[in-house]
């Protein structure tokens, strides 16, 4: 995708304070900016190109909204679709007309100093999508977009660039997962838009390929909806129609206006589980991560190529933090053959992985590669030794978490002892989703011992809808865990998502839980909450 860009010189300096220091009258002014039209915010761009061929754009294109996401010190990746009938197979726009779109970077959300600007294509191609690289910013702080095609504008998205190599500054971040439309609202997003975050982690089943039908507790479904928006996703054009049907969800839109994203997939993405019927079906798998990326804030190194997505890669801030983001489900060797997995046999296969042997020789060169405080490594399942066994009952794990893979568990804990023994590594945390539960477990250094030495923590996001609205019953069945397992801290099936406020010192996870998604008023609050002290593997204190 062709791209022009102008950095306007000596425009670096803003006479507005940050957004993280604004006071709640400037925050509610953005919110409401960003979340209506574009129109009353002053856009002084020069006219727009003519689109290729005659293609014409009469209503509104930036209905999905904007985005941003991948921040690094000195730039972050805007990203935006044109679909002014999104719910529609070709999106309102002619398949044979490209458009030209263009777009600013501010230091204030009126852009008043505008710090880059340049113009895209959006094409036929790539689902009218844009993906724009922006360089040359400042680092640690925050900047606003916009785009325009025609004479139509978009909403204002907020973003916020990684902070310098050699700084260590505080740290707030949210990570998610699993969003099941039909199950319930996202109105846990409208919270996490609220909580001046500096970036979200979303870990996975970003959207599910289930029929839209309704459920007898879920989100009410609207009876209008095209029937092509409707059934089981195998092809390109219905991957791209569930992604539009997600994108319109105002508080989703919302929550992607105000931060960047830092994204990887699960398995809803393309199929549950990648079943065995489906894994192999290549043609299906390139529809699903075409679609995938042509509707995230993805740079261009993650563009599938075919049935094959390079989503691994790291996230850096500062010396605060280095992110490890993973895929444990593109290359990982099919589940065993036997649910739940005993502790023998398939389970205990050394040859057996998570992560494949080119993502494990990129992860064993890159971690501990710089000082950092904390290190995360951010991925899609449970990480953490967990026996699902009932009261007294032989130990049996669950094959679709690491536990199903014993070996490639144990090279993964090898991997942080052996930095954390070389002082390479200071304090490991693994974050993942998939399980739709909030599990808060230490990290034992040997899969086999349960009582081995403590290496770090782990910790799931609740999902976001997947689990339904609470039912406390379920919950107090899920304690047993606890009980066979002296290394969980916490078990609880409320939907929501994790904060992560990092300092120098210590982390604290808040649990953000909602009793129903059924409502998209139900309120959301914290559930409990955890600390990690730094130089202290595991968990020091909670509060419940």
């Amino acid at each position: 995708m062709p791209t022009a860009m102008t950095r306007l010189s000596g425009s670096s300096k803003s006479s507005l304070p940050s957004f993280r220091t604004a006071d709640p009258v400037t925050r509610r002014r953005f919110l409401a900016a960003a979340g209506g039209s574009a129109a009353g915010l002053a856009f002084a761009l020069r006219p727009t190109a003519r689109a290729h061929a005659d293609g014409r754009i009469r209503a509104d294109p930036f209905t999905i909204g904007v985005a941003s996401g991948d921040p690094r010190p000195d730039g972050v990746l805007i990203w935006t679709r044109l679909a002014p009938q999104p719910l529609a197979v070709d999106a309102g726009l002619s398949p044979k007309s490209s458009y030209q779109v263009r777009w600013e970077v501010a230091t204030d959300e009126r852009f008043r100093t505008v710090v880059a600007r340049g113009s895209a294509t959006a094409s036929p191609e790539e689902s009218y999508s844009l993906h724009v690289d922006v360089t040359g910013l400042r680092p640690g702080r925050d900047y606003w977009y916009r785009f325009r095609c025609r004479n139509h504008l978009s909403p204002v998205g907020r973003t916020r660039t990684a902070p310098a190599p050699d700084s260590a500054p505080a740290l707030r971040f949210a990570f998610a997962s699993c969003m099941n439309y039909r199950a319930g609202y996202f109105h846990t997003m409208r919270d996490a838009a609220e909580q001046d975050l500096d970036v979200m982690f979303f870990l996975g089943d970003y959207l599910y390929e289930y029929p839209i039908e309704q459920l007898p507790v879920g989100r009410r479904i609207a009876a209008d909806l095209p029937a092509e928006v409707v059934p089981m996703l195998a092809t390109l054009d219905q991957y791209r129609l569930r992604y539009a049907l997600y994108k319109l969800d105002p508080d989703l839109q919302n929550a992607h206006r105000m931060m960047p994203w830092v994204l990887t997939w699960d398995d809803h993405e393309f199929v549950n589980d990648y079943e065995t019927d489906a894994r192999d079906d290549l043609d299906r798998r390139a529809a699903a991560y075409r679609a995938y990326w042509e509707n995230m804030p993805l740079r261009r190194p993650q563009r599938p190529r075919g049935s094959d997505a390079r989503l691994y890669r790291r996230i850096d801030w500062g010396r605060t933090a280095q992110f490890d983001v993973l895929d444990t489900r593109q290359y990982r060797d099919p589940e065993t053959a036997v649910s739940p997995a005993p502790d023998e046999g398939e389970r205990r296969d050394p040859d057996r992985t998570v992560l494949g042997a080119e993502q494990e020789r990129w992860l064993a060169d890159s971690f501990g590669r710089r000082p950092v405080r904390w290190n995360f490594v951010a991925q899609q399942i449970l990480m953490a030794r967990l026996n699902t066994a009932a009261d007294d009952q032989p130990t049996v794990f669950s094959p679709g978490t690491w536990d199903g893979y014993q070996a490639s568990q144990q090279r993964m804990f090898d991997l942080v002892s052996t930095n954390l023994r070389r002082q390479q590594v200071r304090n490991f945390c693994s974050l993942g989703g998939d399980v739709h539960c909030s599990y808060v477990s230490d990290l034992m250094a040997d899969t086999l011992d349960p009582e081995s030495e403590l290496i770090g923590v782990d910790i799931t996001s609740p999902s976001i809808s997947s689990a339904q609205d609470f039912d406390p019953v379920a919950n107090e069945k899920r304690q047993v865990r606890r009980r066979m397992n002296a290394s969980l801290r916490w078990a609880d099936l409320h939907c929501g998502y994790d904060i992560c406020d990092v300092t120098a010192e210590r982390i604290r996870f808040d649990i953000r839980v909602v009793d129903k998604v059924s409502r998209d008023d139900s309120p959301v609050s914290t559930g409990a909450s955890f600390t990690v002290e730094d130089g202290v593997p595991g968990y020091v204190d909670d509060h419940r």
